[in-house]
């Protein structure tokens, strides 16, 4: 499974990596002080990248993705800035500033010791950095989320089992899209195995409620579990909807 934001090389964006990195883990169950590290040191970097890589005023975007394997989590950053290897040695005749070593250094030893493996390398265009977090757990089935669709007699049954939260919102909404194409569509939702549902879950299913709509179909939501249904209540999304 694979998971990607792409951000602005501006610092106030940081924060949305920050809060992808948290989705991530708590969407894998990872346990806190791991994801706590492992965003520390996503952040670091990317910050970095922000301060460094690219001229004053010069906008250009940054993408962070995140492959998902079992026991293994791999990220990949790329960036069009200049390429500059983030941890290449100093010559022995450069001596670090006091700046230097109580930021840079700092940031260098924390991704060394979150990560355990860090690779830099460059193309004609772009600067890839991947970065390796093995862990000795699995991750939970109903961690990650499984979408199907199917017909039956002339109903639409999307089943969703899992979470649906921001880090999976994004393949939630792929799978999804032909729905969106549909003429007078009569949908059933059934979220009997939905486990979560985060804001950006809701933004999908208001999309597709819309979509619905416009292409005068129906749309019914079934089997909610009720810590669900208290989200879609604090939110006000349970008038927009037909549950059942």
């Amino acid at each position: 499974m694979e998971k990607e934001i792409i951000i602005n090389n501006k610092l106030n964006e940081t924060g949305r990596i920050s809060q992808f990195m948290e989705e991530l883990g708590v969407s894998l169950n990872i346990p806190s002080e791991i994801a706590m590290s492992m965003n520390l040191a996503i952040e670091e970097i990317i910050a970095n990248i922000i301060q460094y890589a690219y001229p004053k005023g010069e906008s250009s975007e940054i993408q962070l993705q995140a492959h998902i394997t079992p026991g293994r989590l791999t990220f990949q950053i790329t960036d069009e800035g200049i390429a500059v290897d983030p941890f290449q040695k100093k010559r022995p005749d450069e001596k670090p500033s006091l700046e230097e070593q109580l930021t840079k250094g700092l940031g260098h030893f924390l991704i060394h010791r979150t990560m355990d493996e860090v690779n830099y390398r460059t193309t004609d265009t772009q600067n890839l950095l991947t970065l390796v977090k093995r862990l000795d757990i699995d991750f939970k089935p109903d961690a990650l989320l499984d979408t199907n669709i199917c017909r039956v007699d002339g109903i639409i049954v999307l089943d969703i089992k899992g979470r649906l939260d921001t880090a999976n919102a994004r393949d939630f909404s792929i799978a999804i899209q032909p729905l969106l194409q549909e003429d007078k569509p009569n949908i059933i939702v059934n979220c009997e195995q939905m486990s979560y549902i985060s804001s950006s879950g809701l933004r999908c299913f208001l999309i597709l409620q819309k979509s619905v709509q416009k292409n005068q179909g129906s749309l019914i939501i079934e089997a909610m579990r009720p810590e669900i249904k208290n989200i879609f209540e604090m939110t006000g999304c349970t008038s927009l909807f037909n549950i059942r």
